[in-house]
């Protein structure tokens, strides 16, 4: 199935963010919400509890002057006194009225209808026809004080009651903001991470593209799956690869023409001049038959110039042409060191073998030129009565390789370019040696091949080569 892909990678980036961002701003607006509407409880049970005590205050004053008034006019039978009781009894009434928004009961409301009832009939008593007995009035009015208070607790409990709800609200509140933050926080980073892996994977193809221009595999075609402006990215590289693929066919048959132009006349070369050391012509002086060894030497050694350039031509290759065996790697260097014992008995030098059983996946004549390359190198530097140290070992499901001389060393400069083919080193102590440069980066294609690595490794003395390959043979994914 096609997946669909924005036009564009900033576009993917965008919609990623934003994907990351919607659980944070929802988890944000939720706890916007709920603090608003608590503040909003907050305000309303500020403003009812002020109201409520406010009222309930001026109730019990009211209650205290009618009170006062009442016993006045019990004592003194004043008819002016009745003024100020009905002048009370007015802002009671008020009073009362007020705390009709706070009743949330029935109960509630019939205790105010008791109240307003006491008050009643306690004011017609007060009438100036009737004639009051104290001691009656004296008890309507205990009862209409007490229903007043009750009622005034009763409403005040009320209140108490909606701020203990807005209390309750604010815990659920804080219980929401801390069920969300464990919530949203891990949701958001996988979002994260999935989008990670998506723009992670549209790059991996370009990582994969570049990967196998650089092993120098030019015949698998490079397509990219994306946004628009990686898929046309793709066909650059795609079209990059098509042209390295013909600049190094045209480097192979340029190298394979002036091989067979080079040998045609070198055969000629070495033939006559075998045939003049061989007196065929006449007899040579002294002196002709020292040209004559001059000319076979440098045609021996144009010869091997061409076959090493051939060589590299071959390892660049390496990979597509490994024939894969199960080998023992420890046999291969023993017979390796074997073909050098005559080269380095010639120069004084001796060899140090220590050499454990390792068994490996790879090419045995691949890794056979890559140790040959190595101790070749080391002959070449180590100085007379020298010794080479080969060692074998593995470690963690590799088999490592060490070649170490007593020789000058690899300059500080030039450790960076040692493997580049065609490089000679250039240090000034001791003989120049002769070399085409081109050993060390034969060695690195094959290692590269085995998908391993042959580094240098910094030492007091000498230079220290280690080769580390897998045991195991793993084809690389593109």
């Amino acid at each position: 199935m096609r997946k669909h892909y924005p036009k564009s990678f900033l576009r993917l980036i965008l919609i990623g963010f934003a994907f990351v961002a919607l659980p944070l701003m929802v988890a944000f607006a939720i706890s916007l919400l709920a603090v608003d509407r608590l503040a909003q409880q907050s305000a309303v049970a500020v403003q009812r509890s002020a109201a409520v005590a406010r009222n309930g205050k001026q109730i019990g004053e009211t209650l205290t002057g009618m009170e006062r008034v009442l016993r006045q006019y019990l004592v003194l039978q004043d008819a002016a006194l009745l003024d100020d009781y009905r002048s009370l009894r007015s802002e009671f009434d008020q009073t009362l009225l007020a705390y009709e928004p706070f009743l949330t009961t029935d109960d509630q409301r019939n205790r105010r209808l008791a109240v307003a009832s006491d008050e009643k009939r306690l004011n017609e008593m007060m009438s100036e026809n009737a004639l009051v007995d104290p001691q009656v009035a004296l008890q309507a009015f205990t009862r209409l004080v007490q229903n007043a208070d009750d009622l005034v607790v009763d409403v005040r409990n009320g209140v108490d009651g909606e701020v203990a709800a807005m209390l309750g609200s604010a815990q659920t509140i804080r219980e929401l903001l801390v069920w969300l933050v464990p919530v949203t926080v891990p949701l958001a980073l996988l979002i994260a991470l999935w989008f990670r892996h998506i723009i992670s994977t549209q790059l991996s193809q370009f990582d994969a593209a570049i990967r196998n221009l650089g092993r120098g595999d030019y015949q698998r075609p490079i397509r990219v799956r994306g946004p628009s402006d990686l898929a046309a990215l793709g066909l650059r590289l795609d079209w990059l690869r098509q042209r390295l693929s013909e600049l190094e066919q045209q480097k192979s048959r340029f190298l394979r023409h002036v091989s067979h132009d080079l040998k045609t006349p070198l055969t000629a070369i070495r033939e006559g001049t075998q045939l003049l050391d061989d007196g065929v012509p006449g007899p040579l002086t002294e002196q002709q038959r020292s040209v004559v060894g001059i000319m076979r030497q440098n045609s021996l050694r144009l010869q091997a110039l061409i076959e090493e350039m051939l060589n590299f031509q071959r390892a660049s290759q390496a990979a597509a042409l490994l024939d894969l065996e199960p080998l023992a790697l420890d046999k291969v260097c023993d017979n390796v060191v074997s073909d050098h014992l005559l080269a380095a008995a010639a120069r004084g030098v001796r060899f140090q073998r220590m050499l454990r059983p390792v068994q490996v996946e790879g090419d045995a004549d691949k890794l056979r030129v890559v140790i040959d390359n190595l101790l070749a190198n080391a002959l070449k530097y180590s100085p007379r009565d020298g010794v080479v140290k080969v060692m074998l070992g593995a470690e963690s499901g590799k088999a490592v390789i060490d070649v170490i001389d007593d020789g000058p060393g690899v300059p500080e400069g030039e450790r960076n370019r040692i493997f580049e083919p065609f490089f000679r080193g250039t240090h000034s102590d001791g003989p120049k040696v002769e070399g085409s440069g081109l050993g060390l980066a034969i060695a690195n294609e094959y290692v590269a091949a085995h998908h391993g690595r042959i580094e240098l490794v910094d030492s007091e003395a000498g230079a220290h080569f280690r080769v580390v390959i897998p045991k195991k043979f793993k084809e690389r994914q593109a």
